[in-house]
């Protein structure tokens, strides 16, 4: 038996072949897919980032509001602390007067003697100084214009008085005058060289013919007690009260 011839495998028909694969195309596709995939298609577009601070805006505007409640709150504090000094130097002030009228209850107390602030004018600092004689309108003298040489404290007899205008510089600088009338009794004049004494570094004692309505009266910077007798206990207490209270402060 003769053997069969072995045939060779069908080709396929002309148009019929599979074209080759291409880099990149996807499985199975037809005609369609056999070109390139555009650019656009392999990445979408990235959305916009969204914000997350303020904006310049609204920095500008939130630093204008603090600047404007900064300095509020600085009008506020120097408000506040002019009204604390107001505060302050009222109160200061008041117990001031407070204290002063008590004092001057004080310097009554016996019927004896009168308090007054009455003065003779002056033309301020620095230009208070008036070399020569003056008269003074106040008797006996607490204040006005005044020689350049202040008095010493000590006690003074009629021919070693210093002149008014050389005491009256004196009781600007802190320093109390004690004038009495000569025609006083030796005894209240011996009072009143032992009230000096116990005072030396601050008093002067002083005789004075002009003192027809009151024998007795001491006098500070723009203070004075007029006395009809020698209230001792007065007289030192307007010395202990007003001493070192001139408009210049002088150690003594």
């Amino acid at each position: 038996m003769a053997s069969k011839k072995k045939r060779p495998p069908s080709r396929p028909q002309s148009g019929s072949r599979p074209a080759a694969k291409r880099p990149g195309q996807p499985a199975g596709g037809g005609a369609k897919g056999t070109g390139p995939v555009p650019q656009a298609a392999k990445a979408a577009p990235k959305a916009p980032k969204e914000r997350t601070g303020p904006t310049r805006s609204e920095r500008l505007a939130a630093a204008e509001a603090a600047r404007r409640r900064k300095a509020t709150r600085n009008r506020f504090l120097v408000i506040g602390g002019l009204v604390a000094v107001l505060v302050l130097l009222v109160v200061t002030v008041t117990n001031s007067r407070r204290s002063n009228d008590a004092v001057v209850d004080k310097l009554e107390a016996s019927g004896a003697c009168t308090y007054d602030t009455k003065t003779d004018s002056d033309s301020g600092p620095g230009n208070n100084h008036v070399p020569g004689d003056i008269t003074y309108k106040t008797n006996p003298p607490s204040g006005g214009n005044h020689n350049p040489s202040p008095a010493a404290p000590g006690i003074f007899t009629a021919d070693t008085a210093p002149s008014d205008a050389q005491i009256v510089h004196s009781l600007e600088h802190g320093y109390v005058a004690i004038w009495y009338r000569p025609d006083i009794s030796p005894g209240e004049l011996t009072d009143l060289q032992s009230l000096a004494n116990r005072s030396i570094k601050d008093v002067l004692l002083v005789p004075r013919p002009s003192l027809t309505d009151t024998p007795v009266a001491a006098t500070a910077w723009h203070r004075r007690l007029l006395c009809q007798r020698p209230d001792v206990a007065a007289l030192e207490q307007f010395v202990t009260s007003y001493r070192n209270k001139g408009p210049e402060k002088v150690p003594h």
